[in-house]
């Protein structure tokens, strides 16, 4: 029967907890739920420990107040967590983020390149070769020339219609 004078005395005290919990949380929702947390812990006694209390009123402002400690304790501890998080995701103080993708982002790119290695090993030979030296391997098309021993505009005629290619093969990026 103890128990249900704590349940008494909380019912009674319900709407000056919920006003105390919100002075101390700032947030009336969290208000509430620490007072239903309140309530929950009273219903998870034992007869003989509630048996114990002497000043319910005392009893449900004091568990009130260390609830309302732990959640304070838990929200810091979960803003640090994320503030470490972020650090980590940062590259330098102007907060510009990695330059690594994400998981579905490097998926995507893999099978994009798979299918631009297909469209080129499709393409023919000569301006397969001429692709690779000048957007892969970063040869001037001049260059490009006299490794192939071909003229310029033969150079720039084979990018240009890999490109053209690349495009209807794989699509824009």
């Amino acid at each position: 029967m103890a128990r249900q004078g704590l349940a008494d005395a909380w019912l009674e005290a319900r709407p000056a907890l919920v006003r105390f919990l919100t002075a101390r949380t700032g947030s009336s929702a969290t208000a509430e739920d620490l007072a239903q947390d309140v309530w929950l812990r009273l219903q998870s006694m034992t007869d003989d420990a509630a048996a114990e209390v002497r000043h319910p009123q005392a009893f449900l402002y004091r568990m009130a107040a260390n609830l309302a400690l732990d959640a304070s304790k838990a929200q810091r501890r979960a803003g640090a967590r994320d503030l470490e998080w972020r650090r980590a995701a940062v590259v330098d103080d102007a907060g510009d983020a990695e330059d690594a993708p994400s998981a579905e982002d490097a998926v995507w790119a893999r099978l994009k390149l798979e299918k631009v290695v297909a469209a080129i090993d499709r393409m023919p030979p000569k301006a397969a070769e001429a692709f690779r030296l000048h957007k892969m391997a970063g040869l001037s098309q001049a260059e490009v020339a006299e490794r192939m021993g071909v003229s310029r505009s033969a150079v720039e005629k084979y990018i240009s219609a890999s490109l053209k290619d690349l495009l209807l093969r794989v699509g824009w990026p």
